[in-house]
């Protein structure tokens, strides 16, 4: 080992003396030992980071999908405007660049019944049979049975209602639900509120609890009648190319609409959520930034103990002719090995947690006897 100083860096040299180092030999267990616990702690971290990230990232994009396939991106208040002004917004609106898709709506809120005494209160939301269709989402999410068909036919009014909505009234599709509205019509007695019976033409899954327990979708023609608006509607609702940067089509339909007119976006309409998500986002951040922390410490450590051990070990190699550089390559080999080798092993077993979350999840539950994730709470039902 004489000519080791001029061995190229990382040859065989350095490379068979990094890799001995690591290697279990019983008068050495202490080395063994030291390499197995940084290569323990570098898996679990990875594996962690990969589960976190997958599992966070995956719920706030699932989330923001069902929010943004169901309702729309930016809205246009049009109350108290007049059906020829609407129409007039409609092709302003429908002109503006990075507007893909405007719909006329009416929301409201209301009872739905059913015979025998099932009740619930519902949000309504009366929709063209063309923009609903649009919404792929739900018209692509409906239960078997389930048909849009003739959803506009003023002859047998229909509505489309969520599956856990139908589970909590008892119906299904064909059976007759009631919706009674708290806008209520003027009769020499009083308000009388008014009231309805509706086909139920199809359930929808969305997977969001919001929308499966409580959202209901009406022709607008029998929602402006249930709700008194008369040949108007409440707004607008567009899609656009970008729905996470609305402000852009905000502007440029501010330049377009009345002043009076008001706008707003799905980011408004849910400042909650967003401003939880943000916070999630940046606790996320705080987490990763300790686990990479984490990571390094457990290689730095692992390599200070194994040059503290190894001491005498360098000492030889210093005076058979070993340059600094060479030590120094060869104690980096060591925890670059570690480092790369427990990275896979994370990167492999974070994979195969994240392809089994939901059997995870279930053994979790099972054993713990609580529901990790409770769709009540979180809103989406997995």
């Amino acid at each position: 080992m004489s000519d080791s100083s001029s061995a190229p860096p990382f040859g065989a040299f350095e490379r068979s003396l990094a890799f001995r180092y690591l290697r279990a030999r019983r008068q050495q267990g202490g080395v063994a030992l030291i390499s197995i616990i940084a290569f323990t702690g570098i898996m679990l971290a990875v594996t962690a980071l990969i589960v976190i990230m997958s599992v966070m990232n995956g719920f706030r994009e699932t989330l923001l999908s069902r929010i943004l396939g169901v309702s729309g991106h930016v809205y246009v208040d049009v109350r108290g405007q007049t059906p020829k002004d609407v129409n007039t917004f409609i092709t302003r609106v429908r002109a503006t660049k990075g507007v893909t898709h405007v719909a006329q709506m009416i929301d409201g809120q209301a009872l739905a019944s059913v015979e025998g005494g099932g009740a619930s209160g519902v949000y309504v939301r009366g929709i063209r049979e063309a923009d609903l269709k649009s919404l792929t989402i739900v018209s692509q999410q409906m239960a078997p049975g389930s048909s849009l068909d003739a959803f506009d036919d003023p002859e047998d009014p229909k509505i489309l209602i969520g599956s856990r909505l139908a589970a909590q009234l008892g119906v299904t599709e064909g059976d007759i639900v009631t919706i009674l509205s708290p806008n209520g019509s003027a009769t020499p007695l009083g308000m009388v509120p008014r009231r309805r019976a509706f086909t139920v033409a199809g359930l929808f899954t969305v997977g969001a609890v919001e929308f499966d327990a409580a959202l209901v979708f009406m022709p607008l023609n029998q929602a402006q009648l249930l709700f008194g608006r008369g040949d108007s509607v409440d707004k607008l609702e567009l899609r656009i190319e970008k729905p996470t940067q609305p402000l852009p089509i905000k502007l440029a339909l501010r330049n377009i609409l009345p002043p009076d007119v008001f706008i707003s976006d799905w980011k408004d309409q849910n400042q909650a959520l967003v401003t939880a998500l943000i916070v999630e986002q940046t606790m996320m951040r705080v987490v990763l930034l300790i686990l990479v922390a984490i990571t390094a410490m457990n290689i730095i450590t692992g390599l200070v103990m194994l040059v503290k051990n190894k001491g005498r070990d360098i000492a030889i190699l210093r005076t058979m002719g070993a340059t600094r550089g060479a030590v120094l390559r060869i104690f980096f080999l060591s925890g670059a090995s570690i480092g790369v080798l427990g990275t896979i092993a994370g990167l492999i077993l974070g994979t195969l947690m994240c392809l089994n979350i939901g059997a995870i999840q279930a053994g979790l539950e099972f054993v713990t006897r609580t529901q990790i994730f409770n769709p009540e709470v979180y809103s989406l039902s997995r």
